[in-house]
């Protein structure tokens, strides 16, 4: 499969006020990401997950090393453009991301401003509007809708772009149980129908396990890089990192120190109740 991300080498740091480097927010990351993938970033505040971030469409420049987005150099200004074209982001309060005063007219004012057609722009926005499941908003004023509903307005304003990958920073972190469940439907839906790459930062553990993919970020390195079921096997590592896991693993990991062999990888509510059913249909034997 084709890379649509490539980082090799890279280190970042931000300046202090007085000009001087600071320690690395990022130190030799290299990570590619794969067309098509569903990529989950995990890592405590001030890891560098966000940094990274910020590199796949050239917000940032790399320090040393390298970033290349569809085998561009993100570090050469006139294919900036072209990236971020190509590299959506969506950030985490979709406040910030909602200009206009109604729905249609904010989804489309990235297009007004490449000059795109009004044809064109209209199917685009029709289109975008579709996918997320908000064209009967299309005429509501964004201030009123709920923050699940604003933030797929948000993500259809960068889908109306036509990306071929969309970045998303914790675009769940400021909203309830529900909105969080319409924005994961929608992120889910992209990726899997649309064959849109995902690339999700996130702190929630039922979240990262949707992914094909998770990297665990840590000291602005990347500590680990694997499925989920192979990610969320390391428990103990996690937690030194200051992470949760799934409560599942939590589970079965507490029930490992009390030396009961059951495996620590469960991801599911279901997977997890057809484990105990055996462990206790074992035990009554």
């Amino acid at each position: 499969m084709a890379k649509i991300i490539e980082v090799s080498q890279l280190s970042f740091s931000y300046p202090e006020e007085d000009g001087n480097p600071s320690s690395p927010a990022l130190h030799d990351v290299s990570l590619d990401i794969e067309e098509g993938e569903f990529l989950a970033i995990l890592g405590h505040n001030g890891c560098g997950k966000s940094t990274l971030a910020k590199h796949f469409n050239g917000l940032l420049k790399a320090e040393s090393g390298s970033v290349k987005v569809m085998n561009m150099d993100a570090s050469e200004e006139q294919n900036l453009l072209e990236i971020r074209r190509n590299v959506g982001m969506v950030f985490q309060n979709p406040d910030n991301q909602l200009i206009a005063t109604v729905v249609d007219e904010d989804v489309a004012f990235a297009l007004e401003n490449l000059g795109v057609p009004y044809p064109e722009m209209v199917q685009r926005v029709d289109e975008a509007l579709e996918l997320v499941g908000m064209t009967k908003y299309r005429h509501h004023a964004p201030h009123r809708l709920s923050g699940g509903q604003k933030q797929r307005v948000a993500i259809a304003g960068v889908l109306a772009m036509r990306p071929r990958c969309i970045v998303l920073d914790e675009p769940t972190a400021m909203l309830d149980p529900q909105g969080r469940r319409e924005v994961m439907k929608t992120i889910r839906r992209l990726n899997r129908e649309q064959g849109i790459t995902v690339v999700l930062i996130t702190h929630y553990m039922d979240e990262a396990v949707q992914a094909d993919r998770v990297v665990v970020m840590g000291e602005g390195e990347i500590i680990l890089d694997g499925t989920p079921r192979e990610v969320f096997q390391n428990v103990g590592l996690l937690h030194s990192l200051s992470l949760d896991v799934p409560q599942t693993a939590e589970l079965m990991f507490a029930l490992r120190q009390e030396d009961i062999k059951v495996p620590i990888a469960v991801l599911s509510v279901e997977e997890c109740l057809e484990v105990l059913e055996k462990m206790l249909g074992g035990a009554k034997k």
